[in-house]
């Protein structure tokens, strides 16, 4: 059996990091109110010519992607903050949103910092009618702290035929009825040293697969949230939230490296890359099409990966962080560093080991949201809380809008 090396991270040095990581959008509260911002990273999903987003304020938003107009506007109900260290006293504050808003048929699903999950029927909110419009198929659901810290919801929901699928930072996951929001199970993952569950799940036939930042990998049951008999434990804690393809889980941890575990293994398929790890973290999960593993890295190189050897096809350096997942449209892989700048990679030419973008296109803008494409046309929600839409045909920005309410 290989031996790996031992990068075993406890949970509270992984968060430290990440707060670190995260501590420019912390300061960000400080503002006095009338420029105060709930920051979060929310990013774009597009239905029927519509685009949803969460803005920075603690809105959720939808704009019509023809007509470049917003269709409607969302505030969810600010929180009071408490005064503690880098508080600066008790105020109210908008709601952070992370997760990227779930779009299915009429309504739209939203969890938030503040540990709600919201369900908007988009005919109500275009007629900005009181919320929740019961009638109309919305609710709302708070989610219990159970002596936790925090029921933070940083990841983002996951749907199925019926339920909703939920992450929180109380460490467990929750099922609830996607008609009326009532909870179907509740599942307790993590311990009460080891809370926080940031990362999304994944399903795979009648399973879910969680990832956490104490180095687990847990299935449960899609039925009553029980956990299986099978699990994955790591010497290091996981950065991403998994992918599944084919009978194999794919994934970043905080060690460096990128990992492959076949379902019901206890050691990895195999880890990237082989000998020295990469340079940062794998934050974002990766994109995997017709056998290979497309995975962006903090340390700003973007990496084709073969999913059953986990042997390097090609790489490319943006030189600047990589935050969100590669994306697939038709045959071309988009990928966006942190600065904005847009990679597009044509996926039917052969690429070599240093591959080459086809065109790059800059938004001048820092990105750290999860971004879609459809038809041609990339969404991206900006740092600066504008929305842009670039396209590829074009190579161009094809038009952008902001999502600040004018004083």
């Amino acid at each position: 059996m290989t031996q790996y090396p031992s990068y075993k991270m406890k949970q509270p040095k992984i968060l430290l990091l990440i707060v670190i990581a995260l501590l420019p959008l912390i300061l960000v509260s400080c503002a006095p109110w009338g420029t105060q911002s709930a920051g979060g990273w929310a990013g774009t999903a597009v239905h029927k010519g519509t685009i949803y987003v969460g803005t920075v304020d603690g809105r959720v938003v939808a704009i019509n992607s023809s007509t470049e107009n917003l269709e409607w506007s969302y505030s969810i109900a600010p929180v009071t903050a408490p005064s503690s260290g880098l508080s600066c006293g008790e105020t109210s504050v908008p709601t952070a949103i992370y997760g990227t808003p779930l779009v299915d048929r009429d309504i739209v699903y939203i969890g938030t910092y503040s540990g709600q999950v919201l369900a908007l029927n988009m005919l109500a909110r275009g007629q900005d009618l009181t919320f929740p419009q019961q009638r109309y198929g919305e609710w709302e659901w708070d989610c219990p702290i159970d002596n936790a810290k925090s029921n933070a919801i940083v990841a983002d929901l996951l749907v199925s035929a019926d339920s909703i699928y939920v992450c929180s930072s109380n460490g467990r996951v929750y099922s609830l009825d996607k008609e009326f929001g009532d909870l179907n199970w509740e599942s307790k993952v993590l311990d009460e040293r080891h809370r926080k569950l940031w990362t999304s799940p994944v399903i795979q036939g009648n399973t879910l697969y969680v990832s956490t930042y104490d180095g687990h990998i847990y299935a449960l049951s899609l039925e009553t949230g029980d956990l299986l008999d099978w699990s994955f434990e790591s010497e290091a804690g996981f950065s991403s939230s998994p992918v599944v393809y084919e009978d194999a889980i794919f994934l970043g941890s905080f060690d460096r490296y990128f990992y492959a575990v076949k379902i019901g293994s206890d050691v990895p398929m195999w880890k990237f890359p082989e000998e020295k790890q990469a340079g940062n973290w794998f934050w974002a999960p990766p994109v995997i099409n017709e056998g290979i593993v497309y995975a962006g890295c903090l340390d700003g190189i973007v990496y084709a990966i073969e999913a059953k050897t986990g042997e390097k096809i090609w790489e490319f350096d943006a030189g600047k962080t990589i935050v969100s997942s590669p994306v697939l449209i038709d045959n071309l892989l988009i990928v966006i560093d942190e600065s904005g700048n847009v990679y597009v990679f044509d996926l039917g030419t052969e690429l070599v080991r240093e591959a080459v973008p086809l065109k790059t296109i800059s938004i001048d803008a820092a990105v750290r949201s999860s971004f879609c494409a459809q038809e041609g046309l990339v969404y991206i929600r900006g740092e600066d809380n504008w929305i842009y839409v670039v396209d590829i045909d074009k190579g161009e920005l094809g038009w952008k809008v902001t999502l600040t309410i004018e004083e």
